[in-house]
């Protein structure tokens, strides 16, 4: 079964709706580790010593507390792990470097234009995570 899940939260309602998904099963399954893992997004990096979670840690713990919340009134004390970079590639190479279960994320609900367009996180996480993905609509 599942060990280790990993749950992609930003902070979106999608991010609340799988959070509260993995809540769901963590609950049913003993001893499951849950991560929350959260994606400061950026790509540019300038010359100068720059460190993204020293910079924008806090903002992003706010940002996805309502998450945790979720995980923590269903008896689950997550991990809670910041990354940086491109947020599907940081997830899909922690949960392998993890070892990760289980990866769950939420949906952004792109339409099939802009989905084509513009691409979407879970739909690169689909198809590139060595671990199952949930996604969560």
């Amino acid at each position: 079964m599942f060990n280790h899940i990993l749950i992609a939260v930003d902070g979106s309602d999608n991010s609340l709706r799988a959070s509260q998904q993995v809540a769901d099963m963590a609950k049913l399954i003993d001893g499951v580790r849950v991560e929350a893992v959260s994606v400061i997004a950026i790509d540019v990096y300038s010359d100068m010593v720059y460190d993204p979670i020293k910079a924008h840690g806090e903002a992003q713990q706010e940002l996805i507390e309502p998450a945790v919340k979720i995980l923590k009134d269903a008896s689950i004390e997550p991990e809670i792990t910041l990354l940086h970079g491109r947020p599907a590639d940081e997830l899909i190479r922690y949960a392998e470097k993890q070892e990760a279960d289980l990866l769950v994320i939420g949906r952004r609900g792109l339409n099939a234009l802009q989905e084509f367009a513009i691409g979407s996180v879970s739909h690169k996480v689909i198809k590139h995570a060595k671990c199952p993905v949930l996604v969560v609509k």
